[in-house]
């Protein structure tokens, strides 16, 4: 047949649907079609009809059924579920009043057992405490999905939920466990993180769309105390959320973590003060695919500051905003997209700082991937501190020897928006200095569990040519080129005040000290003084190699210009603030040449102290040897050099008759430095040393000594000693 401008070519499919269409039409106005359309619209009403008289009639006995059974269950775990009244409010909301939920009372001997003593009002009231009590809860129930039922609301007033758990009882944990673990068994093999977010996300998919609680509390009692979190309220609406929250906890706290007019006493719990949290957190939530954003709020108009003293003391902002992009699992491990931060973020710390710490905005993007033992920030990440900006990249590998790894990269920053970003507060001591020019900044860390020696530590701060400090903070640095005056305080009281420079006769210019004692210390304390800005890289790599091994604080890595600066321009406060700000002035002075070196060092062997009042080379010389600094041979300087970590610990290294130990390691590793560099040249019975017996007299006091004369000994082939990982023998600060 051939096409023509009247019949027009068409495949078959398009004449199939145009006869389909012809036909659908035709049935559509036909008496018939009206007829059955007419009858099964009645038919469907009428089974939908029939459908609701019958839930209408058994909707009682199912909703009894399920209360007995459940009460029963419960029952036997010695559980008690009780309630005035169960039935139905509307269609398919099932409302109970007054539910509670009793748990197994302790006995007296469980009681005793867990808190070591047994006391009669406590045994009452925690024999009292109901496990769960609620005045009116509503549920309702979605039947749309009968293949699928599950929750359409879900409302409470008055919902109270007291965990007790002691030592030997606890009144949650029968309700634990399961007759039926076929689905836990499949899931043994899934990484336990995996699981569990798989459990979230199965359970906020089932969650109702529409909650409503009033007036709920949540409270532990355990062998610490009891502790709570009421939350006035929580709506959720679809996908906006509203939750308040508050809680006070009554704690006792350190006089020296408080601010202000807290006092220096170490390790006294001398006062207690009640610690409120309070909030509100405002957003969107999307179920589906658990995204979505908040606001975290001040609970009331007259509240200017969200306070979280339970995390740390004096912690809080004027807004918190937090979005979730992403939130998955994919290929094994949970991924997860963050974005948020804070404005007008402050701590009142006295272990941060011993002023107000205010940022003004401090936020950051993370891109996390989580397994159970396995934890990645992935390098995409970011955190910004007002204008200063920088990317980060964190890993964690658990398994029989951790890994771990953390890098920090600031892009180039000009010097002007790097300083005027600092925190207010945390540079209390030298302020903030103005400068030109631009600034860069790079971190690597990398520890091996099994070769912490071999650990991996790459940091440095890079300037443009251009930059210049041109006005210093609070504190120049120049003052220390001439005479100053030195104070020295020890738990935040003045000891001792002198000059430095012209006009103290015990000030040594540093053409009169000892070369080997100018030696000695710079091998104890800093082996590349001449040669480094400021900060050793070794030092601090053995310093963390050290420190992780023994699982806690043993060794410092300061070099001397670090020392100088703390002593001379900041005290000796330990405070995370007063570290940072050592750091950072000590890499502006070296950087600047603000000091000479040769200035630095003869400043530092004219301050330090060198036993309990003892200051200076001049009055340590003199106090131990009875001579000038500039007498002392390679023993006696190997000894000054060696207390300077513990000058107030003199008399542990030295034996019952003032001479010193032959088992103090510090002292034997800078004889062996000492010898193996001037080896042949130095007789070892100058490392035979003892102190005057009048300075051992002054040093020992009362104190009863009960040690054995033992004479100090060095061998007689001296070979240094070098551990994998550093570059040679000076390097090392000490091997006990």
């Amino acid at each position: 047949m051939n096409s023509s401008p009247q019949y027009p070519k068409q495949s078959v499919i398009s004449r199939l649907k145009h006869v389909g269409k012809e036909m659908v039409g035709f049935w559509k106005q036909s008496p018939r079609f009206q007829k059955y359309t007419k009858r099964i619209g009645i038919g469907m009403s009428v089974f939908f009809v029939l459908i609701l008289v019958i839930w209408f009639v058994f909707r009682g006995p199912i909703v009894r059924w399920a209360w007995n059974k459940a009460t029963q269950k419960l029952a036997n775990k010695n559980y008690t579920l009780s309630a005035e009244e169960v039935g139905f409010s509307g269609l398919f909301t099932v409302e109970i009043k007054k539910l509670s939920l009793d748990a197994p009372k302790p006995t007296e001997a469980e009681f005793t057992d867990s808190l070591g003593y047994f006391n009669d009002t406590l045994f009452n009231q925690v024999s009292k405490e109901r496990l769960f009590a609620c005045s009116n809860l509503k549920i309702g129930i979605n039947l749309l999905k009968f293949w699928n039922i599950g929750l359409a609301s879900f409302a409470t007033d008055n919902l109270n939920i007291r965990l007790i758990n002691l030592k030997n009882y606890s009144n949650y944990s029968g309700l634990s466990g399961s007759e039926n673990n076929k689905e836990n068994k499949k899931s043994d093999k899934k990484d336990p993180v995996v699981a569990l977010f798989q459990s979230l996300e199965k359970w906020v998919g089932k969650s109702p769309n529409r909650v409503s609680m009033n007036n709920s509390e949540f409270s532990l009692w355990d062998t610490t105390g009891k502790s709570s979190v009421g939350i006035p309220k929580v709506e959720f609406n679809g996908d906006d959320i509203q939750i308040q929250v508050k809680a006070t906890k009554t704690a006792k706290v350190k006089k020296s973590h408080l601010l202000p007019g807290r006092t220096s006493g170490k390790g006294k719990e001398d006062t207690t003060i009640n610690k409120e949290l309070a909030f509100q957190i405002v957003g969107e939530l999307d179920k589906d695919d658990l995204t979505g954003e908040i606001e975290i709020l001040p609970l009331s108009n007259d509240r200017k500051i969200v306070s979280i003293p339970l995390v740390l003391n004096g912690l809080g902002f004027k807004k918190g905003s937090f979005e979730v992009k992403k939130l998955q699992e994919s290929d094994g491990e949970v991924v997860a997209s963050l974005t948020g931060g804070f404005e007008g973020l402050q701590v009142n710390d006295g272990r941060i700082s011993d002023t107000l710490v205010v940022i003004d905005t401090a936020s950051g993007h993370f891109d996390i991937a989580l397994q159970s033992n396995r934890f990645e920030l992935d390098s995409s990440s970011y955190f910004q501190l007002n204008q200063i900006k920088a990317n980060v990249f964190a890993q964690w590998v658990n398994g029989k020897h951790p890994l771990y790894a953390l890098g920090i990269y600031m892009p180039e920053l000009r010097a002007s928006s790097f300083f005027s970003s600092l925190p207010a507060g945390l540079f209390r001591n030298i302020g903030i200095p103005k400068a030109t020019g631009s600034l860069a900044y790079r971190l690597k860390l990398e520890l091996n569990d099994e070769h912490p020696e071999d650990v991996v530590l790459e940091s440095g701060m890079w300037s443009s040519k251009d930059f210049k400090i041109v006005a210093w903070g609070d504190l120049d640095p120049g003052k220390i080129n001439g005479p100053f005056e030195y104070a020295f305080y020890e738990n935040g009281k003045e000891i001792t005040r002198f000059k430095v420079g012209e006009g103290n006769s015990r000030f040594v210019p540093f053409e009169s000290i000892s070369p080997k004692l100018v030696t000695a210390v710079l091998k104890a304390e800093d082996p590349d003084f001449y040669h480094h800005q400021g900060f050793y890289i070794d030092a601090f790599r053995y310093s963390i190699a050290k420190n992780y091994k023994l699982k806690r604080f043993a060794q410092g890595g300061s070099t001397i210009s670090m020392q100088l600066v703390k002593n001379v321009f900041l005290g000796r406060r330990k405070t995370i603030a007063r570290k940072v700000e050592e750091i950072l002035f000590t890499w502006l002075i070296e950087k600047q040449n603000a000091v000479s070196k040769r200035r630095m060092l003869e400043v530092y062997l004219n301050i330090i102290e060198w036993g309990p009042g003892i200051f200076g080379a001049s009055e340590a010389s003199q106090f131990y040897f009875g001579k000038h600094p500039s007498e002392l041979n390679w023993g006696e300087s190997a000894f000054l050099a060696g207390i300077i970590p513990r000058p107030k610990k003199v008399t542990w290294m030295l034996d019952s008759v003032g001479c010193v130990r032959s088992n103090w390691g510090k002292y034997k590793s800078l004889g062996k430095r000492i010898m193996a560099r001037d080896s042949g040249s130095i007789d070892t019975m100058e490392f035979k040393v003892c102190i005057l017996p009048s300075a051992f007299q002054k040093l020992k006091g009362n104190r009863r000594v009960k040690d054995t004369v033992i004479t100090a000994e060095l061998p007689e082939t001296i070979l240094p000693f070098v551990p994998k990982g550093f570059r040679r023998s000076s390097d090392l600060d000490d091997f006990d």
